[in-house]
């Protein structure tokens, strides 16, 4: 979710075959949805036949688990989003708010993709979405006990619950309001750290 740890292909590197189909079916189903997405459109978008598409994915299910589990969010958030963690604890916690935002708006489609799956109810995006934010919340402990070891108990899980209930209300905002400046959410961001942090 992270701005440095995003790219897991590698640079220049060329997408093999099943990855350029999950490529195309994110793309398709961010814009169109789930439901309104086919593995016929799908395979004509990869310039291939429907056969060669269930031959990777048995089933549209399958397809979306897979569209979502292979972003591998659970490695990529191993990495501190932050490199400079020297200096006040309040500036080193909003450039942590800061960088989770920038890595969760370059996984757009994605959210999306969860957010309109999960409220049509479907079954599987419930289930990822649920497993998603376990992962999400456990990297947010992580990052805070590695970052700010003089938080602890109470005061850690009020810091990631404040954390995390503000960056998906900035999230929804988002949806409704697309131009937002990161320049707000900095801003945002430093009011959180402040609350935190209210020495400075």
């Amino acid at each position: 979710m992270t701005g440095p740890a995003l790219d897991v292909t590698g640079l220049g590197a060329r997408p093999n075959q099943r990855q350029r189909i999950i490529d195309a079916a994110l793309e398709l189903m961010s814009q169109q949805g789930y439901g309104s997405t086919s593995m016929r459109q799908l395979a004509k978008a990869c310039d291939l036949n429907v056969a060669a598409i269930y031959h990777y994915f048995p089933s549209k299910a399958d397809l979306l688990r897979s569209v979502i589990e292979e972003r591998h969010y659970g490695l990529r958030m191993r990495d501190l989003p932050v490199t400079d963690v020297e200096g006040p604890p309040a500036r080193v916690l909003a450039e942590l708010i800061e960088e989770i935002w920038v890595g969760s708006i370059a996984e757009e489609q994605i959210w999306r993709l969860i957010l309109a799956e999960s409220m049509h109810g479907d079954e599987t995006a419930l289930a990822v979405a649920g497993e998603l934010l376990v992962t999400i919340e456990h990297a947010m402990h992580d990052w805070l006990a590695r970052l700010f070891p003089d938080l602890a108990g109470d005061r850690a899980e009020a810091a990631a619950a404040i954390i995390m209930g503000q960056l998906y209300a900035a999230f929804m905002e988002r949806l409704f309001v697309p131009e937002r400046e990161l320049a707000d959410v900095r801003a945002r961001a430093r009011k959180i750290a402040a609350l935190v942090y209210p020495e400075g």
